[in-house]
């Protein structure tokens, strides 16, 4: 293939599998790289060092050639809440309209029900992922436009503390604080719309609020678990256990510092992370959240782009996972919680405005 040191029988049917099914990743971050510096995502780059570190590691031929089905794009913005937060978050998703309209390998869905018909077509399904609620800056009927924006998910925070929610890694951090009145009502409001709640960066008791309050199921779009590597970033056994109690899914992100606390470690450990959540909740809990081009200050050791997650993959066939349980981590968990969260929309959002 090129892109990769090694091949063996693991390797080949995982890329196989990849190309099968068609991974959906949570969290692709491409989208602030052609913010800050202009990249391209149209554009294949040249793979990275391995361990690539911060960015250069996802476009749409990459995507393409690594077996990618979908990918939910993060939208970022300074973690504070303004108005040009805001309007930033909206030049953003309009990047990806743009992208998905010029070129021919991939397509703009704008709710989960549009998934299916992109993959008949052999597309690549982009959407829009908004990481942090600062970016409504306290405005909920900010949610009614996410909704016509065809966002995927909401991220209750980032890195800094909102009128929603607070982080577990970041300013005004703190594990005592749960979701705010405010918040309680955004995942109403979010429930309401069909849009998917995120608790990735959230603290515990703000993890275990949301999934309190939610009537839909509940992602973690991009984290490890504490189980296996005791970082705050990380969710514990009890976040875990709220979230798969509402049907929702943990997507395992691809960052050393989170998976092991240091800056090698190799796909084993994301395997290591992927296995805890399925041995604890079951298999139908878990996806993939990458975090590529997130400027973490490493990816997975023997990976230098996104084509290498296939790695993750064959390490979990090597230790006897079944292609129906990668099937569901790669693609149907994460595409399971959003289409439930669009299916249990309230029907009159349906006759607001330009609904798509």
């Amino acid at each position: 293939m090129g892109y990769t040191s090694w091949q063996d029988e693991s390797f080949a049917e995982a890329l196989a599998l990849h190309h099968e099914v068609g991974v959906l990743d949570m969290h692709v971050d491409s989208v602030i790289q052609h913010t800050l510096f202009g990249y391209d995502v149209q554009k294949k780059h040249r793979a990275g060092v391995p361990g690539q570190p911060l960015f250069w590691h996802a476009d749409v031929p990459r995507m393409n050639e690594g077996g990618y089905g979908g990918a939910c794009m993060g939208i970022h913005y300074w973690p504070k809440e303004s108005d040009r937060a805001w309007e930033g978050a909206k030049r953003q998703i309009a990047y990806v309209d743009e992208v998905c309209a010029r070129d021919a390998r991939c397509t703009r869905i704008r709710n989960a029900g549009e998934r299916n018909a992109a993959r008949a077509a052999g597309l690549l399904a982009l959407s829009p992922g908004v990481e942090g609620a600062h970016m409504l800056g306290g405005r909920l009927e900010r949610v009614a436009e996410l909704r016509q924006l065809g966002v995927s998910y909401l991220t209750l925070t980032h890195f800094s503390k909102n009128s929603a929610a607070t982080p577990s890694l970041g300013r005004g951090k703190d594990e005592s604080s749960g979701l705010t009145d405010f918040g309680v009502e955004l995942v109403a409001r979010l429930n309401r719309y069909g849009i998917a709640i995120d608790v990735a960066h959230v603290n515990t008791p703000g993890v275990l609020d949301a999934c309190r309050h939610t009537r839909a199921p509940v992602l973690c779009t991009h984290t490890g678990v504490k189980g296996v590597c005791d970082s705050p970033r990380n969710i514990s056994d009890e976040e875990i256990d709220a979230i798969s109690e509402t049907g929702g899914a943990i997507g395992i992100i691809l960052g050393p510092v989170f998976l092991a606390k240091r800056l090698r470690a190799d796909s084993e450990a994301a395997a290591d992370h992927i296995e805890y959540v399925a041995q604890r909740v079951g298999w139908e809990h878990v996806c993939i959240g990458s975090d590529y081009d997130g400027w973490m200050p490493s990816v997975c050791s023997d990976h230098r782009d996104c084509r290498d997650l296939v790695k993750v993959t064959a390490a979990l066939l090597r230790r006897g996972a079944t292609r129906d349980e990668l099937a569901g981590m790669l693609r149907f968990n994460a595409e399971r919680v959003m289409v439930d969260a669009w299916q249990g929309r309230d029907p009159d959002t349906d006759t607001e405005g330009d609904a798509p």
